[in-house]
C-alpha cells in the first residue's frame, strides 16, 4: 500500500519537476541569448535564407556551404516575416527548450543527471546560445529515442524522424544513417517485430520511400559541385616526416573524444571558445587528453557490450564522426559535440533492451565490473559540462563574443549606413551586413554582398587589397565611403586616400570579429 502511495505522489510531482526545471532553462537561455552577439556562422545562415528570392534560389544559394538546407528552410520562412535576426535566435531557444523538454520528461536519467545535461555545456551554450542548425538535429534525435519503443507498430514516424535528421547537417546525416542500421538489426534479431509486420508490408515500404529521399536530397546537398574551391578534404600528408604527421593527425582526432565529453575550456584564455584545458591550455598536456579520450571509448564500449545493439550503434556512429574528421575536416567543438550526443542518446536507447550475453564469460565480466561505475562516473562527467557552460556562459554575458554588433551601432547612430561601406575580411564583415540590414563592398569579391559565396572570393595580399580598394574607391569618387577592416589599415593606403579614424571596437571572444572603422576619400577629390 505505501508503495502505491509512493507511486501516485512521484507521478504527480513529476510534472511539476519538469515544468519548473524547463521553464528555469528556458529563463537562463533568453537571458543568454539576448546579450549574446552573434557571429559569421549565425549570421551567414540568416543572410542566405534573408536574400534568397525563392525557395529554389535558397538552396542554388547553399550549393557551398557544406550542410543540407533544413535549418535555412527554416529560416527562410521566418525571414518573410520579419529581417530581424532577433528573430532567428528566439527560434533557435524554442527549439533548444522543445529538446529540454523531450529530455528531462522522458528520458531513463535520473534527477540529477537530467539537471546536469541540460545546464551542462552543449544544451545552455554550444546548442543554445549560439543560433545553428545543430540542435535542430539534438530535437529530432531526442523524439527518435522517445518514440523508438513503439517501433513494433509502426516504423513511419522514425523513418521520418531519420530522414529529417540527415538534413540538418552532415554530423547528423552520420547519426541517421547508423540509426537506420540499428533498426535493421534490431529487426533482423527481434522475432516479435518481425511477426507484427508480416501483415505491414505496406508501413515497411513507406518508411523505406522516406528514408531514400530524405537521404539522396541529403546527400544532393552535402556533396560540393564538381566546380567548388573548399571540398573539406583534409591535408594530413606533406612530402616529409607523412608517418609523423599522420599519428599527430590521429592523435588530434581521437583527442575529439576528451573535448566533446570533458569540454572543459581553457580558462586562461580571452579566446576560451573552442579551446580546451588539456589540448591548448598552459603546458602540453595533449598526450594525457589522447589517454583520456582511449579510456573514455573502452570504458563507454564496455557498458554496451552487455547491450549488442547498441553497442552496435555506438561504435558504429563513434567511428563514422570520427573517420569524417579524420578525412574531410577536422572540425571544432561544435562538430565534435555530436560524439557526446550520441553517447547519451545511446544510454537513452539502452534503457529498452534487456541485459544480453552474446559475447563471452569474460568480456561480460569485464563490462560488468565497468557498469558498476556507470552512474558516478556520467554524473562527473556531467558536472565537467555544467562548470563549462557556467564558464561560457558568464563570459559570453561579460564580453562581446562578436563586435560586430557594437559597430553596427555605431554606424546607425553616425547615420554612415547612408555612404557606401566598402569592408575586408568579408567573413568578418557578414554579421556587420546581416546586423545592418543592407549590402556591403566586399573587397574579396569586389562586389556588393550580404552573405559569403566561398567560391567567389579570394583572400587578399596588402597589394591585392589596395589596387581592389583603389578601383572601388574610384567607382564612388564623389561621396565618402566607409571603410570596415577586421585588421588596422596598411600604412600605403595613406598615400592614396585621406583617412579618418572613425572607431576601434571592443575585443571579440571569437577570433577575427573585432573592427577598425575609417572614413575615406579621394586625395584627387580633396585637392
Amino acid at each position: 500500500m505505501s508503495a502505491l502511495k509512493t507511486v501516485s505522489c512521484f507521478s504527480r510531482k513529476e510534472p511539476i519537476f519538469t515544468f519548473w526545471l524547463v521553464f528555469l532553462f528556458f529563463s537562463i537561455s533568453l537571458l543568454s541569448i539576448l546579450s549574446h552577439e552573434m557571429w559569421l556562422d549565425e549570421l551567414q545562415a540568416w543572410l542566405i535564407a534573408r536574400d534568397s528570392t525563392s525557395i529554389v534560389d535558397l538552396f542554388h544559394n547553399l550549393r557551398y556551404e557544406g550542410h543540407p538546407g533544413l535549418w535555412h528552410l527554416n529560416l527562410y520562412f521566418i525571414s518573410q516575416f520579419t529581417h530581424n535576426p532577433t528573430a532567428m535566435q528566439f527560434f533557435h531557444l524554442i527549439i533548444a527548450t522543445l529538446s529540454v523538454y523531450i529530455f528531462v520528461k522522458y528520458s531513463p536519467f535520473n534527477k540529477l543527471q537530467k539537471i546536469l545535461f541540460i545546464f551542462g555545456y552543449f544544451p545552455l551554450y554550444e546548442y543554445n546560445v549560439i543560433s545553428r542548425n545543430y540542435n535542430l538535429g539534438v530535437l529530432f534525435l531526442f523524439v527518435f529515442c522517445t518514440l523508438f519503443p513503439k517501433r513494433s507498430k509502426s516504423y513511419t514516424i522514425l523513418a521520418f524522424l531519420l530522414a529529417a535528421l540527415a538534413n540538418v547537417n552532415v554530423y547528423s546525416f552520420l547519426i541517421s544513417i547508423c540509426l537506420f542500421l540499428t533498426l535493421v538489426l534490431d529487426f533482423i534479431s527481434n522475432s516479435q517485430i518481425r511477426k507484427s509486420f508480416q501483415y505491414k508490408k505496406q508501413n515497411l515500404l513507406i518508411s523505406l520511400a522516406l528514408l531514400a529521399f530524405g537521404y539522396i536530397a541529403a546527400l544532393i546537398q552535402i556533396i560540393p559541385p564538381d566546380n567548388a574551391k573548399f571540398t573539406g578534404t583534409t591535408q594530413i600528408f606533406n612530402e616529409s616526416n607523412s608517418v609523423i604527421n599522420t599519428i599527430k593527425h590521429l592523435s588530434y582526432v581521437l583527442m575529439t573524444v576528451w573535448r566533446s565529453y570533458v569540454p572543459l575550456p581553457n580558462f586562461l584564455d580571452y579566446h576560451f571558445w573552442n579551446t580546451n584545458i588539456l589540448i591548448e591550455g598552459a603546458g602540453s598536456f595533449r598526450v594525457i587528453a589522447l589517454l583520456f579520450s582511449l579510456c573514455l571509448l573502452l570504458f563507454s564500449t564496455a557498458i554496451f557490450i552487455q547491450k549488442p545493439i547498441i553497442l552496435f550503434l555506438y561504435t558504429s556512429g563513434t567511428f563514422a564522426i570520427l573517420l569524417f574528421t579524420y578525412t574531410k575536416f577536422s572540425g571544432y567543438l561544435r562538430h565534435h559535440g555530436h560524439l557526446f550526443i550520441l553517447f547519451i542518446a545511446c544510454l537513452w536507447l539502452a534503457n529498452y533492451y534487456h541485459k544480453s550475453y552474446f559475447f563471452g564469460k569474460r568480456i561480460i565480466n569485464f563490462s560488468q565490473k565497468l557498469t558498476k561505475y556507470k552512474k558516478q562516473i556520467l554524473t562527473i562527467i556531467l558536472y565537467f559540462h555544467v562548470f563549462a557552460s557556467i564558464f561560457a556562459v558568464s563570459m559570453d554575458m561579460l564580453h562581446p563574443f562578436s563586435a560586430s554588433k557594437q559597430v553596427a551601432q555605431f554606424i546607425k547612430n553616425q547615420q554612415l549606413d547612408k555612404v557606401l561601406i566598402i569592408g575586408s575580411r568579408d567573413y568578418s564583415l557578414a554579421p556587420v551586413s546581416a546586423l545592418l540590414n543592407q549590402n556591403i563592398f566586399y573587397l574579396e569579391s569586389n562586389s556588393l554582398g550580404s552573405f559569403i559565396n566561398w567560391n567567389q572570393r579570394r583572400d587578399l595580399d596588402e597589394a591585392s587589397f589596395m589596387h581592389n580598394l583603389k578601383a572601388a574607391v574610384s567607382l564612388h569618387s564623389k561621396n565618402s565611403i566607409v571603410l570596415v577592416l577586421n585588421y588596422e589599415l596598411y600604412e600605403q593606403a595613406y598615400q592614396f586616400f585621406d583617412v579618418s579614424p572613425l572607431f576601434k571596437s571592443s575585443q571579440s571572444i571569437v577570433h577575427g570579429e573585432n573592427y577598425y572603422l575609417y572614413l575615406l576619400e579621394s586625395k584627387q577629390k580633396s585637392n
